[in-house]
């Protein structure tokens, strides 16, 4: 019980940093954008933990709190589009290939480079390319497009995978 308590005491306190001060409501302010890191708990809740104030965000710690967010969400991106070359490309070298690096002679790669631009509006409406064939050196593309759509689906680009050429 006595580990609970200190649990429950640490989450309803607030450490002070250098700069922090008390305010004439007793709450602790943050020294560097004065707002306030505590905050009273509603009368009726006061006895529920057995204090009356509660941790709360000041504006450093709201911008601290977003940026790592911000940072989370860029490395899932990041590491999800990873994935997704890692899987869908077999020889590493086609994994860094851009629109940038493009020299033109694949008229295709104009469609493909609109229906990027464009990605949230071809999702919205469910449109598809399938691009087959053969890479200009010859060799057979080692990627198709695998529609698979379960028996009464309405929505078959959910289904959709990109596999290996198994033909």
């Amino acid at each position: 019980m006595k580990e609970i308590l200190d649990r429950m005491d640490g989450l309803t306190s607030t450490t002070q940093e250098p700069g922090d001060y008390t305010g004439e409501d007793g709450l602790l302010y943050c020294g560097t954008c004065r707002k306030p890191k505590e905050a009273y708990f509603p009368a009726d809740k006061i006895g529920l933990f057995g204090r009356d104030r509660h941790p709360a965000e000041c504006n450093c710690q709201r911008k601290r709190r977003e940026e790592r967010e911000a940072a989370e969400k860029q490395r899932k991106h990041l590491d999800t589009v990873e994935d997704l070359k890692r899987r869908g490309f077999t020889d590493p070298a086609m994994r860094e290939w851009t629109f940038e690096h493009d020299n033109g002679r694949n008229p295709q790669t104009k469609t493909a480079r609109l229906y990027a631009e464009h990605w949230e509006t071809m999702r919205n409406e469910n449109i598809g390319y399938l691009f087959w064939g053969r890479r200009g050196d010859g060799e057979k593309l080692p990627c198709r497009l695998y529609r698979k759509r379960p028996h009464g689906a309405g929505n078959p680009g959910t289904h959709d995978k990109l596999c290996l050429d198994t033909q």
